[in-house]
């Protein structure tokens, strides 16, 4: 008698959950989900397709405001690098680390809540030839470089932030390695754009 008490639970249990789904429904969309992703350690592809991978991965995280695709693309390691004209009455060279109260996730997670339309209308990317970094510990790392020439456009369409809009264009240095997971990640962005 127990198992057939078992046996219609299960039953019943089962018509439910499939009365309350529905196959040909669509996913519910959240961040990672609205596209396909490229995968950024596919093991039998050359390196500079790994790296041509993270950098589409890239834009589609900024054009979809998506931070968990974005952050995926930043190796631990990661820093950011530009050049501050009006720094303290002078020119400086800044670093950017990528996490922590200033550092690049943060600033970047802040930059996607504040613009609902981001756009990278021009990416055009060469591939220069790789690095190779020696270690102190002799250690031989192969870095992809490719430098990126982009349009990027910034606009606050809701008024949340008193309608804000910005342009940068310019040019984007990227230096991409195999991160110790396996995955192909960003480790320096160098950038020299022009902010409008």
């Amino acid at each position: 008698m127990n198992n057939l008490y078992i046996r219609f639970g299960f039953a019943l249990a089962l018509i439910t959950a499939l009365a309350c789904a529905n196959p040909f429904a669509p996913p519910k969309a959240g961040p990672g989900s609205l596209a396909p992703i490229l995968p950024q350690n596919c093991a039998e592809c050359p390196d500079s397709v790994n790296a041509y991978n993270v950098l589409s991965n890239f834009r589609y995280a900024y054009e979809n405001r998506d931070i968990d695709v974005y952050e995926n693309c930043l190796d631990n390691n990661f820093v950011f690098i530009y050049t501050d004209q009006d720094r303290q009455g002078g020119i400086e060279t800044v670093e950017i680390p990528r996490d922590g109260i200033s550092g690049d996730i943060y600033r970047t997670r802040g930059l996607f809540e504040a613009f609902n339309e981001i756009r990278l209308d021009v990416w055009n990317l060469d591939r220069s030839d790789p690095d190779t970094i020696i270690g102190p510990d002799q250690t031989v790392e192969i870095r992809e470089s490719w430098q990126v020439v982009f349009y990027l456009s910034l606009r606050d369409s809701q008024g949340t932030y008193n309608y804000q809009q910005y342009e940068a264009n310019g040019l984007a240095v990227f230096k991409i390695r195999q991160s110790p997971d396996g995955l192909w990640r960003i480790v320096v962005w160098e950038d020299h754009s022009f902010t409008d």
